[in-house]
């Protein structure tokens, strides 16, 4: 195989909040090297396929302890080798071969070799079992085992964030012994990977215990076990913390932070985010289909003033459709706040100041309706309620209606006859930290916008343009050719304004000292896979 060598070496349910006091020091553990974990989310299935470790994020930081994938990510979101000992990506990029770790034995004691390997890439491949992150997936054509430590994963066209799929959770290695042992409608409560923890005992929704794997190929686990508790509301996970009941929380309010660093026993753990959140302007509403206006929409916000004074710093706002610190990020324009402006380009759009003073045209009101959760973006309530002021001033009525968080995302992706959203906050988490994929899943044309969108294209935003950059983007076998294309798509993309862009968040856990090596990754996860507690 002719081949450009990439890297080789070593290398997220029962409502908890209401338990008394009592019961929550309780939960404090008595054996030494136990690890807590109180989760904003709960976790209820624990499965790469089937829907992907819900819920989010707290299944996915469970099975960052119980799975191990081919690739993994470091702490800055570079691609390093795990499972595999090195990998190497064809010149074409239509090919990836992988040399695999020896002696790597599953939890269930079946090793984990390259038949295992093409088992999983195969699983994984088929739409009915693997239905979410298909575009990580779908490039895939087959996994070819060349020998015992050797296998070749190839893809139907050029695909260059193929690595960045192996390295994604969803790439997490699971025991075929295990899926003909359970069933496909078992294994997600009864997970079994090749990891540094194996499962212990799962009340899905609740509780997640897991405990050190004697045999794991690689460092010693740190901890002799972990246990993840769903804890919904963040001043009872503060609670916990502060008792020493948990070790580990994640999601801390920003507000609360310097009541964290005021304590002697706990450190706050940051990160800036891969996360823009911004509020999808839905395209198919005749008001919203005028650039104009949207563009006055994003200029009637003071998104500078909320980062800093919602979010005490902990965020900025955002110059591109992609994150700072994301692969391929290009700087593209600072957010203003310019109400006049603002209402002049209103004025250029054919509105006009009724008799109420909102604006009007052709004797209809510019309304929006804004759709917000409760609880699952940082602020996400405040920040919607700050818009709708500001939308205000400029003679815009909004009225927003506040969905329940676990059931935020169905009204989201409907098809075009049943929205009922004119703005829908929505952040996406590129965690498979690529932005072409990031770009790709919220502004590349859908196949049918009357349907529910391919992925999250829900604003129904189309440009042909965008479309073939983003194409280049995944395909060029040239780097400098691949991000000169993604630069251009945020520069088209900002400039249509198919979202009013609010603010990128830091991702804040906290932890007690006694607990050493908890990390947060740039997307959302709180990992403690090195974590240590004395």
């Amino acid at each position: 195989m002719k081949r450009r060598q990439f890297l080789t070496g070593a290398a997220g349910a029962a409502l908890l909040s209401a338990m008394p006091m009592g019961g929550i020091r309780a939960w404090a553990q008595d054996a030494s090297g136990v690890i807590t974990f109180g989760q904003s989310t709960a976790v209820l299935t624990l499965d790469p396929a089937h829907g992907a470790f819900t819920g989010y994020p707290g299944g996915y930081e469970a099975a960052l302890l119980i799975f191990d994938r081919l690739l993994d990510f470091d702490g800055d979101m570079k691609i390093v080798p795990q499972l595999a000992e090195s990998f190497a990506m064809s010149e074409d990029l239509q090919s990836c071969e992988l040399k695999l770790r020896t002696g790597v034995m599953f939890h269930d004691g079946t090793p984990c070799d390259a038949s295992a390997i093409k088992f999983n890439i195969e699983r994984m491949m088929n739409k009915d079992i693997n239905t979410t992150n298909r575009p990580l997936w779908n490039p895939i054509s087959g996994a070819e085992v060349v020998d015992d430590t050797t296998v070749v994963i190839r893809t139907s066209a050029p695909f260059a964030q193929l690595p960045n799929t192996l390295a994604h959770g969803s790439g997490a290695i699971v025991s075929p012994a295990a899926i003909e042992k359970y069933g496909e409608d078992g294994f997600a409560q009864n997970p079994v990977g090749a990891g540094p923890y194996m499962v212990e005992s799962f009340d899905p929704g609740q509780e997640l215990t897991l405990k050190a794997f004697d045999d794991y190929w690689g460092s010693k686990p740190g901890a002799s076990g972990v246990v993840f508790k769903f804890i919904a509301e963040p001043a009872t996970r503060i609670n916990a913390l502060t008792t020493g009941a948990v070790d580990v929380i994640d999601s801390v309010p920003v507000q609360l932070v310097s009541q964290l660093e005021g304590n002697s026993e706990i450190e706050v753990v940051r990160k800036p985010g891969l996360r823009p959140i911004g509020l999808a302007m839905n395209l198919t509403r005749p008001a919203l289909s005028d650039v104009k206006v949207r563009k006055a929409l994003n200029l009637a916000v003071p998104v500078a003033t909320i980062a800093d004074k919602v979010f005490f710093g902990f965020a900025k706002a955002p110059d591109s459709p992609l994150a700072f610190d994301a692969l391929g990020h290009k700087s593209v324009n600072e957010t203003t706040y310019d109400p006049e402006q603002a209402k002049a380009l209103l004025k250029e759009a054919g509105y006009v100041e009724g008799s109420d003073g909102m604006l009007e045209k052709d004797g209809a009101k510019l309304s929006l309706s804004l759709y917000a959760p409760e609880g699952l973006f940082p602020g996400d309530v405040a920040v919607a309620e700050i818009v709708a002021a500001s939308l205000k001033q400029v003679g815009i009525d909004v009225q927003i209606t506040k969905i329940e968080k676990g059931g935020y995302w169905d009204h989201l992706r409907q098809d075009q006859a049943n929205l009922a959203w004119d703005l829908g906050m929505f952040g996406f988490n590129p965690s498979n930290a690529s932005g072409t994929y990031h770009l790709a899943s919220l502004f590349k044309s859908n196949a049918d916008d009357s349907t529910k969108p391919d992925v999250w294209n829900i604003s129904r935003y189309r440009n042909a343009e965008v479309d073939e950059l983003l194409k280049t983007a995944d395909t060029a076998p040239n780097e400098e050719e691949r991000m000169d294309a993604l630069g251009k798509a945020q520069e088209l993309i900002w400039a249509d304004a198919p979202y009013l862009w609010l603010q990128i968040n830091e991702n804040v856990s906290a932890v007690r000292k006694s607990v050493s090596g908890v990390s947060v990754m740039p997307i959302v996860f709180t990992n403690l896979r090195t974590a240590t507690k004395s």
